[in-house]
Formats: C-alpha cells, structure tokens, sequence
C-alpha cells in the first residue's frame, strides 16, 4: 500500500502473490486456508471448489479469445480454402461442452460481447464437415495431409488439441500434436516454425484496435502479436482506418467490415470467449476480477 497515495488508501497492507503452477496444488493451498485467492480454476476442478466449506467459485465472463491460428506463409495454409474449410471442420459447441464444461461461449470473430467494434449480426463459418470436404478437394487436397499443432501444457488446451485431431481424421488430416514448454512456445512460434498453435488474446481496452492491430496487421508479423504470418493490404488498411477515425460510428462501420474479411479469410480459428474462474476464500470481501482478467483489489480486505 502506498502511504503517501492522494486519494482513499488501499485496505490492505500488502498482498502476496505466489507462482504455483500445479493446479490441484493451488486449490490445496486454498483449501487449508494458506492462499485466499486460487486462480484459474479450470472446469475440471469447479466442482471441488462448490464442495469447499469456506471458499466459493468466482466466475465472470472474459473478453480473452481463444483461437487455433494457421501458418499462412506455409503450404498448404496458404490456401485460404484450406483454413476456411479447417475452421468449417470444428465444432465449438463440442469444445465448449468437452474442454470448458459450459464455462464459454462461441467466438463469431476477433471481438468479445462488450468490445467496441463488436457486431453481432456477422457469424463464423458454422460447421460444415461435407462443405470442409469439398474445400480441401477444390484445393486439391481430398486425400488430406500431415501437418502439426502446437500447444503448451494448458489441460483445456491440450484437449481442445485433442478433439481437433480427432475431428480432422474425417478430412484424412493426420495431426501431430507438440506439447511445448511455454518460453519455447512463444520463442518458437514468433520465428514462425509451427504450422498450426492454439493460444489466447485478451481486450483489456474493451475496443476493437486492441483486439486486431498486433494480432493482424502485417507490420505485427512475429513476436508483436501476429503468429499467423497473415498479411492483406485490405485488413492493414482498415485497421489503420480503425486507429486513425475519431467518429464512433465510421469506426463502428470499419471494424464490422474488418470483422467479416477476418472471418472471410480465416488466418485462424476464433473459437470461444471463455470464463474465468478463480476460488476465493469467503474471508476475502470486495474482491473483484476484471472481464480480461485484472485483479481489482484495491478495496479488497480480508475478515479474520
């Protein structure tokens, strides 16, 4: 806490934050009372932390996408009929079911409920497994092909690598799943070695220039934020537009644009907007996590 702060003093006198990476270990920790704040619960574990005595599960709805990107610089996802009819191949109503439990909704897009830009008149591609089939064959790619995805050692992650190579094998799509550590993940996909990665990107600004310009324009392509290597002069251009009008609405009417050529040209999968989770102890009062994940904890304290 800072004493010398001009307004109303935090009411706590410090907070610890302690990295705990195993998850069962972090609920444990909350469980006998040595954390006040376990988080991120996955979906696996909500029911553990329901069961607890004096701790309760803290949910809120997030502006943080969780997408499957291509590589659009490498064959054959530099086919945009081979990543339209991949994202055609994938049911996100399975993912939520089988990898969130119900604990997210369908991403028709790059924008959340709630960020600025975002229009829910436009709709991703729905699932279309015979629409998928005719795609990879125009593109001469009906007997499929081998390819890799990336992960790091995220559990929903992991599974929603799992079911999209299952899914895939109807497409005689043979997928090699790589399970990375997270600094090499990160290293390794902004040089561009992947051909295919599952991540995530939070909107903390709640606007659409947050949500897009680092993920898509091409001046980004790398470790600033575009993994995909995706590059359009259209895209880089209305998300220069974007940036550039003040006017809400003109804004408003460019990035509903750029949400259709986004989803038109599929650099990835935009596949849920997922809740997050935390356990907290019922000693901690005013505790409040932001929709792109930020502690608010100024007016947190703690009832002994």
């Amino acid at each position: 806490r800072n004493e010398d702060y001009w307004g109303e003093k935090a009411k706590l006198n410090s907070v610890t934050v302690k990295v705990v990476p195993e998850d069962l270990t972090r609920l444990s920790e909350l469980e006998t009372g040595y954390s006040h704040i376990a988080n991120q619960v996955q979906p696996s574990d909500m029911s553990r932390v329901d069961a607890m005595a004096d701790a309760d599960l803290y949910r809120v709805n997030q502006t943080v996408l969780a997408y499957l990107a291509y590589n659009c610089q490498k064959a054959p996802f530099d086919d945009i009929r081979v990543r339209q009819a991949l994202t055609m191949a994938v049911d996100r109503d399975e993912i939520i079911k089988g990898a969130y439990m119900g604990t997210a909704v369908p991403a028709h897009g790059p924008f959340a409920p709630g960020v600025f830009g975002y229009d829910p008149s436009i709709k991703a591609f729905p699932y279309d497994l015979e629409k998928a089939k005719q795609l990879l064959a125009d593109a001469g790619y009906a007997d499929g092909f081998s390819t890799t995805l990336w992960t790091n050692d995220n559990p929903v992650r992991v599974m929603i690598a799992e079911y999209v190579q299952s899914v895939w094998r109807e497409l005689n799509i043979d997928i090699d799943i790589q399970v990375l550590e997270w600094a090499a993940y990160l290293e390794q996909t902004a040089a561009g070695e992947h051909d295919m990665f599952i991540l995530g990107w939070s909107t903390p600004t709640l606007d659409a220039d947050y949500a897009t310009y680092a993920l898509f324009h091409s001046d980004n392509q790398g470790a600033p934020g575009n993994r995909s290597f995706y590059s359009n002069p259209d895209v880089d251009r209305l998300l220069d537009m974007g940036r550039q009008e003040s006017d809400s609405d003109k804004r408003l009417a460019i990035y509903s644009e750029l949400q259709q050529k986004l989803i038109e040209e599929a650099p990835m999968n935009f596949l849920v907007y997922n809740e997050q989770m935390a356990g907290v102890s019922k000693k901690v009062k005013n505790f409040e996590l932001t929709p792109a994940s930020m502690y608010l904890l100024r007016n947190t304290y703690i009832v002994e």
